[in-house]
């Protein structure tokens, strides 16, 4: 039997970790509840029915766009097959969540500090495991996901395209869901089919339509309009308009930098849209849909995701 002085340093690390980490669930669970009439943050879903219209970039460059406005912001990169928020800002997170789900760390030790004060969260495969999660470390993981309240105004889910029952689910549980769309017939066509079962499955959802890459914002409006008519007539479903990104070649350059827009070519046409649609459009939806925040988005989200319910 060797002496235990000498073994590994990441032995030792790790046997510490397992030590001190009933304390810090004591800790957590010992803070003090948000305060009764303080904001809540709002949860705010990022989704499109087909892969490629933009969708993560318009996430990164929206959270630096509320970021400079003054606004706290929390990225959770959901996308369960190909989450990439980190390719995006140029990252390589160490950790994820995962190793919250397994208990390994806590909530504060995997978020990523991104440009103007932005925190990542990367899901990777702990995104997934929420649909087999326990009950037990369902609660341990929400009593650490739900004081992010005290640390964020809204926070930005980044999904999947298409419309898996992960995605769908994400969208059910969030205060408001932005559909990215593009001109292109096939993106307007998913862009439906997810509004369509959004309609059916929770009625109340509210969702916004934002029409990337467009050429004019005449263009944008008229896609948006064509959706809106087709959910309102066969579906009795009203959708909103967030507003329309130009067709920018800034923003291609940005990404193959790793250099989310807003700071690669602030001044660029996208990201002066960008810039619009948080100064106009956010501040004219409605404060607090659901009136519960992250806390209630997680209740939410655990029973779509048909796994263990937080206590």
């Amino acid at each position: 039997m060797s002496d235990p002085i000498i073994k590994p340093i990441e032995a030792i690390i790790a046997e510490t970790r397992r030590q001190i980490h009933p304390y810090v669930f004591k800790r957590l669970e010992s803070r003090t509840p948000r305060k009764a009439g303080a904001k809540i943050a709002r949860t705010i879903t990022v989704t499109s029915g087909k892969g490629g219209v933009g969708k993560t970039s318009l996430v990164a460059n929206l959270a630096i766009c509320l970021a400079q406005a003054g606004q706290r912001v929390i990225i959770l990169d959901a996308d369960l097959g190909l989450a990439n928020i980190d390719v995006v800002f140029g990252i390589r997170p160490k950790y994820n969540l995962m190793d919250v789900i397994s208990g390994e760390m806590n909530i504060d030790e995997v978020m990523i500090q991104g440009p103007n004060g932005i925190q990542i969260i990367a899901g990777g495969s702990g995104v997934a495991e929420l649909a087999e999660l326990e009950a037990e470390k369902a609660r341990k993981l929400f009593d650490q996901l739900k004081f992010l309240e005290d640390k964020t105004d809204y926070l930005l889910i980044d999904t999947g395209a298409g419309i898996s029952d992960g995605v769908i689910s994400f969208c059910q549980a969030a205060d408001q869901i932005i559909v990215i769309t593009t001109t292109e017939p096939t993106a307007m066509a998913d862009a439906y089919g997810i509004i369509k079962i959004l309609s059916s499955r929770r009625p109340e959802s509210h969702v916004s339509v934002m029409v990337n890459r467009v050429d004019s914002d005449e263009d944008g409006n008229e896609i948006y309009q064509r959706l809106a008519k087709v959910a309102k007539e066969f579906l009795g479903f009203d959708i909103h308009s967030l507003g329309f990104i130009p067709q920018d070649r800034q923003m291609h350059l940005a990404v193959r930098q790793q250099t989310p827009l807003m700071l690669f070519s602030p001044m660029s046409p996208a990201a002066s849209g960008l810039r619009r649609i948080v100064s106009t459009s956010f501040h004219e939806l409605p404060e607090n849909l659901n009136g519960d925040g992250i806390e209630g988005f997680l209740s939410r989200l655990t029973r779509f995701f048909k796994g263990g319910s937080a206590q």
